[in-house]
């Protein structure tokens, strides 16, 4: 009798029965099946990223002190950290792939169509979203990739017409620091998912209101319909459990990808690539140079994101079929081989560090150390040599035959005074790096030289020796002998014998330089580079 009447109360107030009629037991196509089920999967990893989110934001400080160390903390020290985060980085990822299979299958299976226009175009923004969530994620642990991605992202925005300085200074301006930091969170934490909330329940609103229209069919025939409990319902729970246990699986066994803080003076281990769903946009930018990126930054975006939000209203042929849909069916399968191959050639073609050009012949210290240099600052994510690299830029492989030292130089040291406001990335070093880069840069001869690749540890050795004037005191030690140069000395000896003898005048050597400790891993560099001086 009780539950009778809190049941009579309930419905009076939520229309439960009117719900349980629309939502649980409505009518579903038999031919309905797992590919139907990728909603839910979808709307299950939203919720997985909202809980571990928050649970996240609770201990993260997004400030430029506090960003890594608190991303640390929550990795290292918190109970359950490093399980919360792995759901989180990997619930990102998968998602991401989830929501593009998704939204592949609505247009092979012709969802788009009538009276479906606005569930499509709402997954598109969803779509896009959840692309913008996963980039702003990726920037708060404000690791070492972190603030390279975004101090090419900001160098980028500044080539869109009109609003790419208003676009810049909304997301932390030209100087990246705390205030960078800030705003993702702030867009990451709030305004996007924000967003995303709205559009996900206007597409799941639209689809209880029009349903599902199931995969196309051969032929005419009427395959009858099912209630969504339990039989779909029952997909939806399995693939969701699934899922479930993956992400637990990928953040025990696989992890997070390893990092160092973010810091603009120190060397790099990695490429600073874009995220893996945004490959294919950075192999497309390599395709333009200088004035015309416009073109792949605003004109091929616009006209893509332009075809998916008005596909309903120009493919107006009313048919589902694939045999009956070859245009749609066609430009669609040329569109993912397209993707797809972009976004392979971008993961194998980009250099990493180590793959850096020099001119064949005896290379003085200064022009070793800037290419260590060129390295530590990602020029490649601009510039390429010989075709290796990013193209945002000039090829630098003749440069040392149109510019001079003097040029260089002022360029390095204000970009903005030289080329103009926005034109190239503006790093703050000092007046020796400058030396030692523009010495680099103006080696790059290669019509009068032919081209070589030096090994990482010759030329990072070449900097722990010209940056902290180790040369200088090694130089000193052999002129007390009666030597004018004391590497030539070295350069006789096996590795081995300099590794031995550096670290028999390790105190020695710290003594005399502002470096508080030389490792064993730098040692092994400058002991690479003294053998090789001949």
């Amino acid at each position: 009798m009780i539950l009778d009447q809190i049941k009579r109360w309930v419905d009076d107030r939520f229309q439960w029965e009117f719900l349980k009629q629309k939502v649980i037991e409505k009518p579903l196509s038999k031919d309905i099946g797992w590919w139907y089920t990728l909603g839910s999967i979808c709307l299950f990893l939203l919720v997985v990223q909202v809980l571990t989110g928050i649970l996240l934001a609770c201990n993260y400080d997004a400030t430029l002190e506090g960003a890594y160390r608190s991303t640390e903390y929550i990795q290292n020290e918190m109970i359950g950290g490093w399980l919360i985060r792995g759901m989180h980085h990997w619930g990102s990822n998968l998602m991401v792939i989830t929501v593009f299979i998704h939204m592949m299958r609505a247009f092979f299976h012709g969802g788009y169509k009538k009276p479906n226009e606005v569930t499509w175009i709402a997954g598109v923004f969803l779509m896009l979203l959840t692309v913008g969530m996963a980039f702003t994620g990726y920037i708060l642990p404000w690791s070492d990739i972190s603030y390279w991605a975004v101090t090419i992202g900001a160098t980028t925005l500044e080539y869109f017409p009109y609003v790419g300085s208003w676009i810049l200074n909304i997301m932390g301006g030209k100087q990246i620091g705390g205030i960078t930091i800030g705003r993702y969170a702030t867009f990451h934490m709030l305004l996007i998912p924000i967003m995303l909330a709205g559009f996900a329940g206007l597409h799941i609103l639209l689809i209880q209101i029009h349903g599902e229209k199931g995969p196309p069919r051969k032929d005419d025939k009427d395959v009858g319909t099912q209630p969504f409990y339990p039989y779909q319902l029952a997909k939806d729970v399995v693939v969701c459990i699934i899922f479930l246990i993956v992400l637990i699986v990928l953040a025990k066994f696989v992890g997070l990808p390893e990092s160092k803080p973010a810091s603009p003076l120190a060397s790099i281990d990695s490429v600073p690539k874009p995220e893996w769903f945004i490959l294919f946009y950075y192999e497309l930018l390599k395709m333009f140079e200088g004035k015309w990126i416009i073109i792949a930054l605003t004109i091929l975006p616009a006209a893509g994101i332009s075809v998916l939000i008005f596909l309903p209203f120009y493919d107006r042929n009313e048919e589902t079929a694939y045999l009956k849909r070859p245009i749609a069916i066609s430009i669609g399968v040329a569109a993912l081989v397209v993707v797809g191959y972009l976004t392979l050639i971008a993961h194998i073609s980009t250099p990493l560090p180590g793959k850096f050009f020099a001119p064949d012949r005896s290379l003085k210290l200064n022009e070793l150390a800037g290419m260590s240099l060129f390295e530590k600052n990602v020029c490649y994510c601009c510039h390429s040599i010989k075709g290796i690299g990013m193209k945002h830029a000039p090829d630098l492989w003749k440069v040392g035959t149109k510019r001079d030292k003097k040029y260089v130089t002022e360029l390095l040291k204000d970009p903005d005074k030289v080329l103009g406001k926005g034109k190239m990335v503006k790093y703050y070093i000092d007046k020796y790096d400058i030396d030692a880069l523009a010495s680099y840069i103006l080696s790059i001869d290669f019509m009068k030289y032919n081209e070589k690749i030096i090994e990482p540890p010759v030329y990072r050795g070449s900097y722990m020796l010209y940056r902290e004037h180790i040369s200088q005191i090694l130089k000193k030690e052999g002129a007390d002998k009666g030597k004018d140069d004391v590497t030539i000395s070295y350069s006789k000896k096996s590795e081995e014998d300099i590794v031995n003898i550096l670290k028999q005048n390790m105190q020695k050597l710290v003594a005399k330089t502002s470096v508080k400790e030389i490792s064993n891993n730098e040692i092994a560099r400058i002991a690479k580079y003294l053998s090789t001086l001949k």
